[in-house]
């Protein structure tokens, strides 16, 4: 009998085993998360609604819900897992299909004006994040841009993230996930944190707070190391560079 490579057998049960133990996705998640999308997010997309934008591991299609909301029409994602794409249909986001993402980018080439893949090259190997950085380059437009969300490394405790899902391969810090879109032929690249956004009084609290955290880390690399650091010290980083 053939035993299934590790990720072939997880990705098949990936929201039951893993995504729904922890967030269950709901018609409210869907708004929590517009809102989340909306306040870090917003800033990247395309100015025209008419953009060909491409979520690539869109899960149940939250990301895609909020670019409806924003008034994106020409808007599509794809995911390995059968029970995502199930449980974005059954919350009414229909602009989704299976499929896997290095051959559907190879049979999309010159398409997108923006492609989006959040918490995706974390579950590639190195060998294979550079492949997929190629055919995401192959795939879009002159002029376009990839959007990443991904671990961070430079975070004092993302093991916690990093350990957290079993399909996991790597991690990245600002300046390694520059190197690798350099690598591919990406330029102006821009990585931020992604920082607790205020939108209620107890929200607002962890932002203050959050800021005196970043500072502690700030004065503990300069005096072990003599430098400041990235200055991007959230558990998640987002990424955001351009084709020429």
């Amino acid at each position: 009998m053939r035993t299934l490579d590790y990720r072939q057998r997880l990705y098949q049960a990936y929201l039951s085993t893993h995504l729904e133990t922890y967030r269950p996705m709901t018609a409210d998640g869907l708004e929590r998360d517009r809102r989340l999308f909306r306040a870090l997010y917003r800033r990247f997309l395309p100015v025209s609604r008419d953009a060909e934008i491409l979520e690539v591991g869109c899960g149940t299609g939250s990301f895609l819900a909020f670019l409806k909301s924003e008034g994106y029409r020409r808007i599509r994602g794809i995911d390995l897992g059968e029970e995502q794409i199930a449980a974005a249909r059954r919350l009414g986001i229909e602009e989704v299909q299976a499929a896997e993402a290095m051959s559907y980018l190879d049979g999309h080439p010159l398409r997108f004006d923006l492609i989006v893949a959040l918490d995706v090259i974390e579950h590639f190997t190195k060998d294979e994040v550079l492949e997929f950085l190629d055919r995401v380059h192959g795939a879009l437009r002159p002029g376009g841009s990839v959007l990443l969300r991904t671990p961070n490394a430079d975070n004092p405790f993302h093991s916690w993230i990093r350990y957290a899902d079993f399909t996991h391969e790597v991690t990245f810090t600002p300046r390694s996930i520059g190197q690798v879109l350099r690598a591919c032929g990406f330029t102006g690249i821009e990585v931020y944190p992604l920082e607790p956004y205020a939108h209620g009084l107890v929200s607002a609290g962890r932002r203050i707070l959050w800021l005196g955290v970043t500072q502690l880390i700030r004065f503990y690399l300069l005096v072990e190391q003599g430098t400041a650091g990235s200055g991007v010290f959230t558990a998640n980083l987002c990424a955001i560079a351009r084709k020429r």
